[in-house]
C-alpha cells in the first residue's frame, strides 16, 4: 500500500468501519488488504504523531538510539529481525520521524 495521508488514512478505516462494524481486528486487516502492523500504522496516522510510545517502543528505540542493528536488537531482545523492523516503522509514525536519526534525536 502506497504512503497515504492522514485524510486518506481516514476516509479508507471509516468506509471499512462502516462496512464492517462489528469486525475483529483479523477482519478489519483482511477487509482492509493489509497486514496486523499495517493497520496500526494508518490507525496511527489517523490518530496523529500524538500516540503515545510504549515500554517496548521505548526500549526499541533505546537499542536504536546505541546504532544496534534490527538483528542486533532482536538477538537481545529474543525477537525475530522482521518484528524488529515493524516495530521501528510504527515508532517512526508515532513520532512523526523521517528516519531513524530523526526518530532518535
Amino acid at each position: 500500500m502506497a504512503k497515504l495521508s492522514r485524510k486518506q488514512a481516514k476516509e479508507i478505516i471509516a468506509t471499512c468501519l462502516a462496512q464492517h462494524p462489528n469486525a475483529t481486528s483479523s477482519e478489519m486487516c483482511k477487509a482492509l488488504g493489509v497486514s496486523k502492523q499495517r493497520a496500526y500504522q494508518l490507525l496511527i496516522l489517523v490518530r496523529g504523531p500524538d500516540t503515545p510510545l510504549t515500554a517496548r517502543d521505548l526500549l526499541i528505540l533505546r537499542y536504536v538510539a546505541m546504532g544496534n542493528t534490527n538483528k542486533e536488537i532482536g538477538e537481545a531482545l529474543n525477537l525475530d529481525e522482521h518484528t524488529i523492523k515493524n516495530q521501528a516503522s510504527v515508532i517512526l509514525a508515532k513520532l512523526n520521524a523521517n528516519n531513524r536519526a530523526h526518530a532518535v534525536a
